[in-house]
């Protein structure tokens, strides 16, 4: 007779081990993000604003629902690293890990939002509340992000390199991106950075929750004397 099989557990293992290439997905909508285009500056006059909404209304739809993708996917990226670095013994910066991938998507989820006012009620608004808009657009989200991925970074950084759950250099690389995020003058350049890091840190994550983990089997004093018992009668022969 063959052992019954938890499917269920089977599909729950699956899920976490593939969890980690939600990152893949994220970096690939904030490229699709970037790609769209950039909305008017924070400086834009109202009649601007209105303007760029009209004449980019599909490519503004579709970076709002890239940003949300992005958003969630990011939540379930950075609880998977935070549960990787928790199993390895990290459990504070674990915790921090996951608090700023919950920051950095919240700051992806303002975006989308804001983008989905001026897109879809461009028209009903006054100009002045356009460009207040395009102000809270352009100024909010971006400080969140910058805070939330920092944070998370460097929480995974450190952690890499206390519990050597990843490779050294890995984990140095981590760390430098995301103090220079929190510089604030280089924290452009930390985004940037981030999306190949976070490619890295992805595929690195999966190959190693599929690897199997090994077992140490207890001694038992029984069986012990069992197998040993025939061995010590054939020394006294």
């Amino acid at each position: 007779l063959q052992p019954s099989m938890d499917w269920g557990a089977i599909m729950v293992d699956r899920w976490k081990r593939l969890a980690p290439l939600a990152g893949v997905v994220m970096v690939g909508c904030l490229v699709g993000v970037l790609a769209t285009g950039s909305s008017p500056g924070a400086d834009a006059s109202g009649a601007r604003v209105l303007q760029y909404f009209n004449h980019h209304h599909h490519a503004t739809q579709v970076g709002l629902v890239l940003c949300a993708v992005a958003a969630a996917a990011g939540i379930l990226y950075f609880a998977s690293i935070a549960r990787l670095l928790r199993d390895a013994g990290s459990q504070l910066l674990a915790q921090t890990t996951m608090a700023g991938g919950i920051i950095f998507s919240v700051a992806f989820t303002l975006a989308a939002g804001t983008a989905a006012i001026l897109t879809d009620h461009q028209d009903k608004l006054g100009l002045s509340t356009l460009q207040t808009l395009n102000v809270i657009q352009n100024d909010l989200w971006w400080p969140s992000m910058i805070v939330g991925l920092a944070v998370a970074t460097l929480s995974m950084g450190v952690a890499m390199l206390r519990t050597k759950a990843m490779p050294k250099a890995l984990g140095i690389i981590t760390t430098i991106v995301g103090v220079v995020a929190f510089t604030g003058i280089g924290s452009w350049f930390a985004f940037l950075g981030s999306g190949p890091l976070v490619l890295v840190i992805a595929g690195y994550a999966y190959q190693r929750m599929g690897m199997p983990q090994s077992i140490t089997m207890p001694d038992v004093p029984g069986q012990r004397a069992v197998t040993e018992a025939p061995a010590s009668e054939e020394s006294k022969a």
